[in-house]
């Protein structure tokens, strides 16, 4: 990912940004708390990183000793520089990187269907199945995975990128995935990540609501899996701007705050960032990290 300057396409990646608005947060503690025990860090949307958020945010997530990093998605505005992202993994070494699909890395510029099956092919292999990323996709035409992690955590990535919704095939392998998870006693915690926040969320529309009618229902069926099974936390990015709010009572975040074009929803939402998950005995603990060095509690919204 070249950082002299503008990365490539920065007029453009800037008028096509869309968002809306957001929940914001109360401040917290300083930053760099050692951790007392596993420690994640969250981001997503990288894309067009005119200000280098994400060597920033690889450089912090390896001093506030994380456990692993969730990505989740939109490494670089279209899927031919998804190697210049590639050329930043370095600086994360040896931390594990795990990553979601999005719809930069299998449409031309986000939205042309162009070479769409090739490209994923070649993140799939670029991505999964290394050292820093020791998984492999569960279903053979999309990037879809779940990994055990230290702590009790379980985290799944799905794909509702790369068609209109999930698929049958992909809720399937959910519901199964999820129930399995469930019965196994040292998990205690799952977290879902994705790329596009689920439909009906209350806070944007810019995610699975736009993708028809089709693509709600699977939306509502996979809530309705995450429901059951009793997720702790929901993750999706596509929105650049941070949010925390309840999804069916599920705590959820939206953080697209990686680099890319801030949506115009005022400074208080629209700012880079990352979340860090820090997960203790009475569960996940979640903390804004802004570009700017400040933290806010994503659990301590403003009336």
């Amino acid at each position: 990912m070249g950082h002299s300057g503008l990365r490539p396409f920065a007029v453009l990646a800037a008028l096509l940004a869309i968002g809306c608005g957001a929940a914001g947060a109360q401040p917290a503690s300083p930053p760099g708390n050692p951790p007392s025990g596993p420690r994640y860090i969250v981001g997503g949307d990288s894309r067009d990183d005119a200000s280098h958020v994400l060597p920033w945010a690889f450089k912090e997530a390896k001093s506030r000793d994380a456990t692993a990093f969730f990505f989740l998605g939109d490494m670089e505005l279209t899927p031919e520089l998804d190697a210049h992202f590639a050329n930043e993994l370095p600086l994360l070494d040896p931390i594990p990187f795990y990553p979601a699909l999005g719809n930069h890395e299998v449409r031309v510029f986000g939205f042309l269907p162009i070479g769409r099956r090739a490209a994923e092919k070649a993140f799939k292999a670029r991505f999964l199945g290394t050292p820093r990323t020791p998984v492999t996709s569960s279903i053979e035409d999309k990037v879809v995975y779940s990994v055990d992690v230290p702590g009790g955590v379980h985290f799944v990535a799905l794909d509702n990128v790369s068609q209109q919704g999930f698929g049958a095939a992909q809720l399937a392998w959910l519901e199964h995935d999820l129930e399995t998870a469930r019965a196994n006693p040292a998990v205690r915690t799952i977290v879902v990540g994705m790329h596009k926040p689920l439909a009906h969320n209350g806070v944007s529309t810019h995610g699975m609501d736009g993708d028809g009618a089709q693509a709600v229902a699977e939306s509502d069926a996979a809530l309705a899996l995450f429901l059951k099974y009793k997720v702790t936390l929901l993750i999706a990015s596509h929105v650049h701007e941070f949010a925390h709010f309840k999804q069916a009572g599920i705590d959820s975040y939206i953080t697209g705050g990686l680099g890319a074009p801030l949506d115009r929803s005022g400074p208080e939402h629209a700012f880079h960032h990352f979340l860090q998950l820090d997960v203790g005995d009475d569960g996940i603990k979640v903390t804004v990290v802004r570009f700017d060095g400040k933290q806010t509690m994503g659990d301590e919204d403003p009336e």
